[in-house]
């Protein structure tokens, strides 16, 4: 009778021990599952942030592009207005310069003719 006694009180014990660790497993698993949730969730909100940086950079790098282009159109209208200028000054001064070769043929003429 001892022999079935201490027999039942051992399979008791490895029972309890049984139930235990399966209790203790399930509130692992329930915890480890509430982090991985957790964890699901921020990385969907880095994502979202992600997509959003993202978005933000394309914008920002198409708002440069445009500004280079509006600065190079308004380097370019500077450069052509001052080339216009240069261009007028020259023509301007070529007129004078032939009108005075002019001149100077004609005095030249007049002195050779007496």
């Amino acid at each position: 009778m001892e022999i079935t006694s201490f027999i039942l009180g051992v399979c008791a014990v490895i029972v309890l021990m049984m139930v235990v660790g399966t209790f203790v497993n399930y509130l692992t698993t329930s915890s480890l599952k509430k982090e991985i949730n957790g964890l699901q969730k921020e990385v969907e909100n880095l994502h979202r942030d992600l997509e959003t940086k993202e978005s933000q950079l394309y914008n920002f790098g198409n708002e440069l592009n445009q500004n280079r282009v509006d600065e190079e159109e308004k380097l370019y209208r500077h450069i052509d207005s001052r080339v216009d200028k240069v261009v007028d000054n020259v023509s301007r001064e070529i007129a004078y310069l032939n009108k005075m070769v002019d001149k100077l043929e004609n005095e030249g003429k007049s002195v050779i003719n007496g």
